[in-house]
């Protein structure tokens, strides 16, 4: 797994486990996210974190799993697409959906740290 894969798996890993005080490892301290269903975007690494948390929240997570990820690297940054399905539940129902978040990742000091991440869903 490369270095980038490894990283995009741990944040997942992070979150699912509840570990969200690592969470701010992962993310630049102005990182800016598009969230799926509006045109407002989230920005700064505290509600960041706080979306992660908020979706953790909002039910049962049944399954989470990451079905390909996909890295671009250029001298300092670099692009991943994470194709995901994920299985959860929620006060109006069970989904099951797939999507694909977008990462882009600046490196500083060496170390990988999330600048923009968007998300899109499907339903199946």
């Amino acid at each position: 797994m490369t270095d980038l894969k490894r990283f995009i798996h741990d944040l997942n890993q992070a979150w699912q486990e509840k570990r969200f005080e690592d969470l701010y490892q992962y993310f630049h301290k102005d990182v800016v996210m598009l969230p799926p269903g509006t045109d407002k975007p989230v920005i700064g690494i505290e509600p960041m974190v706080e979306s992660y948390c908020q979706f953790a929240a909002m039910g049962t997570i049944h399954a989470f799993n990451i079905i390909d990820t996909a890295v671009h690297e250029f001298e300092s940054a670099a692009v991943c697409h994470v194709r995901f399905e994920v299985d959860y539940e929620i006060e109006a129902g069970r989904f099951q959906e797939q999507g694909m978040e977008i990462y882009t990742v600046e490196y500083s000091d060496s170390k990988p740290k999330i600048i923009w991440r968007t998300q899109h869903t499907f339903k199946t």
